[in-house]
């Protein structure tokens, strides 16, 4: 199955992309509730540095899933 970029609109981009920032936003607020109040003594719990790679990890973990479904769905 072979896919064309005339598969997709214009729209269904733009609610593709805005999904997975929203999603990755939330997925962050998770990784940084349940790792930020544990008991460390590296990285405190308002820290700047902290906030940023809970995002990155996020990000990572969204961008993880939105490229297996992709791979599930259309390349296998």
């Amino acid at each position: 199955m072979s896919i064309q970029l005339s598969d997709f609109s214009d729209s269904m981009i733009v609610i593709m992309t805005l999904s997975f920032f929203v999603i990755s936003y939330f997925m962050g607020m998770l990784v940084h509730s349940a790792w930020m109040y544990e008991d460390k003594g590296s990285i405190q719990k308002d820290s700047k540095f902290g906030w940023l790679l809970c995002m990155v990890a996020g990000t990572c973990i969204t961008g993880w899933m939105f490229y297996y479904g992709y791979y599930v769905n259309f390349v296998r």
